[in-house]
Formats: C-alpha cells, structure tokens, sequence
C-alpha cells in the first residue's frame, strides 16, 4: 500500500497559477503540457514551501527577483499567495498565506494546521511593521506545525539533474560526509554511493544492476576517499572486464543523469524523501532506459508519493491515463486536470497514451489563450 502523504493541493496566486483548486493528487502524477504552460511552476510550489519550512524565504524571494515575480501578475494584481495541503486522506491539513512587503519580500501573516483530533490552531498575525510573524529565515514556527506536517514539508526534494556539463556538480569531487540525502542536483553522488556500498549493500548493488541495464559497460563504481584529501571523494567506474579505472567526466550525460535518476528511486526507504519531485528526468536518455526509468517509478511509488514534468510522450506510454495530469495556459493561468481511462476507452484501443498527446487528443499542446 503506498504511503501518500499528501492527497490534494490548493495553490492561489503563485506564479502562473491563479487559482488551481483541491487538486487530487495521487501514488504518481506525470505532469505534461506545452512550455510555458505552468508544469515547472507547479513544482516551484513545491520547491517554495521546502525552502520556508528550510528557513530560507527572505533568500528565495530574493534570488526569484522579489515579491513581485512571484505573485501571479504582480502585486498590482495578487494582493497575496495562499497554499492548503491535505494529508493522510484529510486527517491532517495545513494552510499558509504571505503577503508582499513594501520591500517587495514576502511575509507569511496567516497559518492554520488542522490535527487528527480536529483540533484547530491558528497562530500567525502580521506586526504591524509587516515582518514575519512566526515564520521567519529561522524556519516555519516549532510551535504551530504538527510534526507530521514539518516532517513531510521539510523532506520532499526537488530533483533537477539537467546540468551534466564538464563542470557539472555531479562530476566533482564530493565530502564524504555530505550523505544524508542525495542532493537536489546529484552534487554528493560520490559521497552518497560510498555509504550505501559500505552500509546498506543490497540497496547498492540494486542499484548498480538497474545501471547496467543501460549501461552494461559499466561493471561497478570505484569508491574511495581520495589519499591526499580523505575527506573528500570522487565518483570513479570500472570498465566491465577491465581492471581499468575512468572518471565521473567520461560518462555520457545520459549515462550519468540515469546513474542520479536510479539512486535516487532505489535508495533505502530511511533516506527517501516523503515526496519525489523530478523535472524532466528523460533528458538524454535512450528510449530503452526511459522504459526502465518508468518501472523504477512505478516500484518506488507504493511506497513514496512522485510528481514528475516531462515532454516525453515515450515516458507517459508506461503509465495509466489516471497518473497524467495535463497542463494548458487558459484564462491567462495555469490549468491542470487529470486524465480518465473511461472518457480514452476507444481511443486506447487503436493508440498508446504517447501517441494520443502527439495528436493532440490529451490537450497539453500550445494554443492561443
């Protein structure tokens, strides 16, 4: 039985999003749509909650380009953002509500967790020099936020494994004792498959066979703190039937990304994030190795909740129409809706889900608003 923390999202106000309304969210959940269409955006919510619960908003805000390109259309338009969240089948909810600053930050001025017990707290009001009240660069309030709550707030991860270039994160050196999780942008690789081969070796040599699945060259990594920094490594790999070793920089950047792409879904389950979040994870791989992407998905959502983009029609071949949720730019926002087997029943009889969106069929194609 999947664990699903969370079992439907309201978002107002943020970004290209005006309003999307108890969006049901399920086991996974493939976001498709043209760009510009608001897939990214809905995993920046995602992205944005992470970094206040981090206690790192002021910093977000900042790095976005302030309060206003933030807000949907600007504060000219949005007078607030406001974010509500269902967990566990609506035994437990949170709310959270900012408002631009004359500095043109933001500042949370109305929280609300609902509990099991059905007891209510409501516990931030704006100062009247419109700081934040409660939620501050220190993080969300100790006292205000059911442990469930920051618990599952503070560790879903937004996975962007885009950048696989000659100065790439994930071809660097690493701290060896960088490993508590596998970073957002694969930068302790190194560090994180060195734990699992010496602390959890089923897991890791798991790992290595779904990697020679598409990379069947590869015979295993070599990992090992470096001799004159040994506090540091770096990700090295043995040539199948060689005692030969080659850097992190002679991967192909679809080899590296699906070597991230397969840690990262067959971790151990006590360092998975409670939700996965992936940006377009098909990027440069091979159709075959998008097909093995899809069933380590599949395997990892009964027991972790995963929200995907992806412009890949090949990706969404391998799933049910009632795991895609179609993106469409209407009204001057963004709109989601979930597929439905039964509206596609004759459709699926002559077409694969992949083809349906080529054709246009599914929606999730560039239209004039």
């Amino acid at each position: 039985m999947a664990k699903q923390p969370l079992d439907w999202i309201t978002v107002r106000g943020f970004k290209s999003i005006s309003a999307i309304e108890r969006l049901e969210l399920r086991p996974i959940n493939i976001l498709i749509g043209p760009n510009g269409s608001g897939k990214s955006n809905f995993i920046a919510v995602f992205e944005f909650l992470h970094a206040i619960r981090s206690g790192r908003l002021r910093v977000t805000v900042t790095q976005a380009g302030g309060a206003d390109s933030i807000l949907h259309y600007g504060s000219k338009t949005t007078s607030e953002i406001s974010f509500e969240l269902s967990f566990e089948k609506g035994n437990n909810s949170y709310q959270l509500k900012l408002r631009p600053t004359a500095d043109d930050g933001l500042y949370p001025y109305g929280e609300a967790a609902l509990f099991k017990d059905g007891s209510h707290f409501t516990h931030l009001e704006p100062r009247e020099n419109g700081r934040e009240a409660g939620i501050s660069d220190s993080g969300l309030t100790s006292y205000s936020i059911p442990g469930y709550v920051k618990r599952y707030l503070g560790s879903w991860r937004v996975y962007h494994v885009h950048d696989t270039s000659a100065s790439s994160p994930m071809r660097s050196t690493a701290q060896l004792d960088d490993n508590r999780f596998l970073r957002a942008n694969g930068s302790n690789l190194a560090a994180f498959l060195y734990l699992l081969q010496e602390k959890h070796a089923d897991e890791y040599s798991t790992i290595v066979g779904a990697i020679r699945q598409v990379a069947p060259f590869l015979d295993d990594f070599v990992l090992e703190p470096l001799e004159l920094r040994p506090d540091t490594i770096k990700l090295e790999w043995r040539h199948t039937n060689s005692d030969q070793y080659f850097a992190a920089s002679s991967l192909s950047d679809g080899t590296l990304r699906f070597i991230v792409l397969a840690t990262l879904l067959l971790q151990p389950a006590k360092y998975r994030p409670s939700v996965i979040l992936i940006d377009e994870p098909e990027l440069g791989l091979h159709p075959s190795a998008i097909e093995l992407l899809s069933a380590l998905i599949r395997h990892v959502s009964t027991e972790t909740q995963v929200i995907i983009s992806t412009q890949s029609s090949v990706l969404i071949d391998h799933f049910e129409p009632e795991d895609v949720l179609v993106a469409d730019r209407r009204d001057g926002g963004t709109r989601l809706r979930r597929l439905d087997s039964s509206s596609l029943k004759s459709w699926l009889e002559d077409y694969s889900l992949g083809q349906l969106w080529e054709k246009g069929e599914l929606g999730g194609r560039p239209t004039p608003e």
